[in-house]
């Protein structure tokens, strides 16, 4: 985790524990339940996953891949989370 979302957690990683044939997003509601602080920023108001949230798998965009945030996560992957970033 970076900038915001490293503030709001207090670290910059967090060891996860997944069971086998969890998903990318099983992770991603995990990470919520160990840092509460971070759901108004990555949950829209629906409780989903907010498009602003990019959620990266071993370095590729989760949203390219063919599963999305339903790809399965093996021992060893290491998940991202950036929050959104502008300029001009």
């Amino acid at each position: 985790m970076i900038a915001t979302f490293k503030m709001l957690a207090g670290k910059n990683s967090l060891p996860l524990e997944m069971d086998n044939g969890q998903s990318v997003m099983d992770a991603f509601f995990r990470v919520l339940e160990m840092v509460p602080a971070l759901k108004p920023h990555w949950l829209d108001h629906d409780g989903q996953p907010h498009v602003f949230v990019h959620v990266f798998l071993n370095g590729d965009d989760a949203a390219t891949l063919p599963g999305g945030l339903n790809t399965r996560l093996n021992d060893g992957d290491c998940l991202d989370f950036i929050p959104p970033v502008a300029g001009g």
